[in-house]
């Protein structure tokens, strides 16, 4: 049984209502599935897509102009701020404390490659079991290995493809959806947002400045001064960070014009953290601690909202779409309540057909470097825990100013988890461990 933990888990589940039905069974080792509408399923996560440079967030530049066009869009709460514990909330609709794919404690974490989080707890159901055991063929295609390691033999075919740009992924995942016959479900991970950033093969806007160590986070340490050269880099980042997202739009409809029975599948556009640029740098230092001794960029080391707030864009005519924000555990519940599915298994995550009323507090947790912290975002107030010092930070998650208000910290606490289950070990193959230390984690 997947063990329902804190006032969060309680009234979430109150809200799942509809079509889905949840049933808690003790001891269970098998789902039990009922799809009235078999569909096939797709989802694409854009790896460190930040929700504010999409276009149709107000964004300067048309950054996707394809993504903009599809039904719905609604901004999201990502359940963690890095690969390893968001997707597994992608795949199962669990918050990490729940799942189990984090490290076991709150203690002062590193990413070391030697000894990673734990992976997702044996008896929890990610989507692809689900789907699995109703005939469907699954395959998982990611660029970043991070997110395979704690889904490990969840999907019927695992391909890893290190850092390649997502014309190739997306190809990869073209040729085995047409010549797949029967029910599929596809997972893609792109990772062409994701340090070290490449040479884009067309620049869409300006012309991208040659700087140094532009592919690479630079500029992140608390003794380097902002100054001219800094701004240089800083805007020449996100010129190129802007540029690859206008690739990858470009991909994604290329890809699914040329995919088979489109109209027949769930197509859901999302991503599993966003990105940090200099944001919330002083903040950091005031209030948290890298054990690295970066701050103000990338992501996996602060709950911060351009690391949290991303986007869930699907072809679904069942969903309006919304400037509410909602969760990354509500995918999950969104599919199956698409397909009119029964399931035995709990969600913390609720269908995005179910009007979302933005009075219903969204979490965070499990970061990567430093102490862990914990969030609570509840309209555009956004509550930050740390757990091993006992302190929290309350800030508004559109201006990120701070917020002096006794009464809403307390309220807000109510929903911070007491209780946490984590899964089992994993190993990293001397291969796992250099491909990630060249996506820029810690040896």
């Amino acid at each position: 049984m997947i063990k329902e933990i804190g006032k969060v888990g309680l009234d979430k589940f109150r809200q799942l209502r509809s079509r889905l039905v949840y049933e808690m069974r003790s001891g269970m080792n098998s789902p039990t599935v009922d799809v009235d509408k078999q569909q096939n399923v797709l989802i694409i996560t854009i790896d460190c897509l930040r929700n504010d440079r999409l276009s149709v967030s107000g964004y300067h530049r048309k950054t996707t102009p394809f993504l903009d066009s599809l039904n719905s869009y609604s901004p999201a709460i990502a359940a963690a701020p890095w690969t390893f514990s968001s997707v597994p909330s992608i795949l199962t609709g669990l918050y990490p404390h729940n799942h189990g794919a984090a490290y076991p404690d709150d203690s002062s974490r590193n990413q070391d490659l030697s000894n990673p989080p734990n992976g997702i707890r044996d008896n929890v159901h990610t989507l692809a079991d689900l789907l699995e055991s109703v005939g469907y063929k699954t395959r998982f295609i990611t660029a970043i290995g991070t997110a395979a390691i704690p889904i490990k033999g969840r999907f019927k075919s695992v391909k890893p493809r290190h850092d390649v740009d997502a014309g190739d992924i997306l190809s990869d995942i073209q040729r085995w959806w047409n010549n797949t016959s029967g029910p599929k479900f596809g997972y893609v991970q792109l990772g062409d947002l994701h340090e070290p950033l490449h040479d884009p093969q067309i620049e869409y806007f300006d012309e991208i400045p040659n700087i140094d160590g532009i592919d690479r986070w630079r500029f992140g340490s608390p003794d380097e001064v902002q100054n001219d050269k800094f701004e240089r880099y800083r805007s020449a980042r996100g010129l190129l960070y802007d540029t690859l997202l206008r690739y990858v739009d470009e991909e994604i409809e290329r890809v699914l014009d040329e995919l088979a029975e489109l109209k027949d599948t769930i197509v859901i556009v999302t991503s599993d953290h966003g990105e940090e640029f200099w944001e919330y740098k002083s903040f950091e230092e005031e209030h948290f601690e890298d054990s690295r001794g970066i701050s103000g960029v990338g992501h996996g080391h602060a709950l911060v909202p351009p690391v949290l707030e991303v986007p869930i864009i699907t072809n679904l005519e069942s969903i309006s779409g919304s400037t509410t924000r909602r969760s990354s555990t509500d995918i999950v519940p969104t599919i199956l309540s698409e397909m009119d599915a029964t399931v035995n298994v709990e969600f913390d995550g609720e269908p995005l057909q179910e009007p979302s009323t933005g009075e219903t507090a969204l979490l965070s947790q499990e970061i990567a470097y430093g102490p862990n912290q914990i969030s609570v975002t509840e309209g555009n107030e956004h509550l930050i825990y740390v757990p091993t010092t006992d302190r929290s930070v309350l800030i508004d998650f559109e201006t990120g100013e701070q917020i002096d208000d006794p009464e809403t910290k307390s309220r807000l606490m109510n929903y911070v988890p007491r209780e946490r289950a984590t899964g089992s070990s994993v190993e990293l193959s001397d291969d796992v461990q250099k491909q990630l230390s060249d996506l820029g984690y810690a040896e």
